[in-house]
């Protein structure tokens, strides 16, 4: 009896494939601590598709049955077409994120950079991405100011503005030019606290927001919601925890309405 058929080769193809992809959510957790709706949702859905792979028999002779019976039918049918829909509106989500990505800012104007975990007093390796791409955008236009914005995690011990003015000053960006939104708890209030901040400080609507390439869609959209005239210049984004946080963003953009 043939032991490595046709069908056994796939299954095992499928299933190397389902420990790869819960080893590439599993790993902002061992690496980093990291655990949020992305990495779980990414661990799950490969742990559920391992499953489906190992009991495709039993599982397609249960839905046999099951669709013989009218009720059940619809349900299972029901299902299917729900996930399809989900998997064709990440897809969409996943267009328009990585456009918005892929955008570089026309004219210089004042640059907002939102803020990011920061453990203790450093600024976490994503922040500091932002923080990078902050400074070589500042350096070459020296005539523009910038807002740093994000307040004070609890486990944190500065503010995150704080902690992007430092690295910024550190990198040769002047201090008159910084201008720090200290309060915010949220992409929204970034934006609504900053532009506040320009209108405090006569620098108009037309902002340049810097974030990683994942975010930049929900945060473009959130500052046209609140008025601003913004462009995005997206920050590189660690490889390993890419995964996560763009299916994290799913969820955020999803939510977003919800929110008000």
């Amino acid at each position: 009896m043939k032991i490595l058929t046709r069908g056994n080769l796939l299954r095992l193809i499928l299933l190397l494939l389902s420990i790869y992809g819960f080893w590439v959510f599993l790993q902002p957790l061992t690496a980093a601590g990291i655990i949020n709706i992305g990495n779980t949702f990414g661990m799950l859905s490969f742990v559920l598709f391992a499953v489906v792979v190992l009991f495709s028999s039993k599982i397609s002779r249960f839905l046999s049955v099951r669709m013989k019976k009218r009720r059940s039918k619809i349900v299972i049918v029901s299902i299917a077409v729900f996930l399809c829909l989900c998997l064709i509106w990440c897809g969409v989500l996943s267009v328009m994120m990585a456009t918005a990505a892929s955008g570089k800012p026309e004219n210089p104007t004042t640059v907002i950079v939102l803020g990011c975990r920061v453990n203790g007093d450093q600024p976490s390796l994503a922040l500091m991405r932002r923080i990078e791409t902050a400074a070589d955008y500042l350096l070459e236009n020296p005539s523009i100011r910038v807002i740093v914005a994000g307040g004070q995690g609890p486990d944190e011990w500065i503010t995150e503005a704080e902690a992007m003015k430092r690295a910024l000053i550190q990198k040769g960006v002047s201090e008159d030019r910084i201008l720090l939104e200290d309060r915010s708890t949220s992409t929204l209030e970034n934006l609504e606290f900053s532009k506040a901040l320009l209108a405090e400080n006569g620098l108009g609507n037309s902002v340049i927001i810097i974030s990683e390439g994942y975010h930049m869609y929900r945060a473009l959209s959130i500052a046209k919601r609140v008025g601003l005239d913004a462009e995005g210049l997206a920050s590189p984004t660690v490889r390993w925890l890419l995964p996560t946080f763009w299916v994290r963003e799913w969820f955020a953009i999803t939510m977003e309405p919800l929110r008000g």
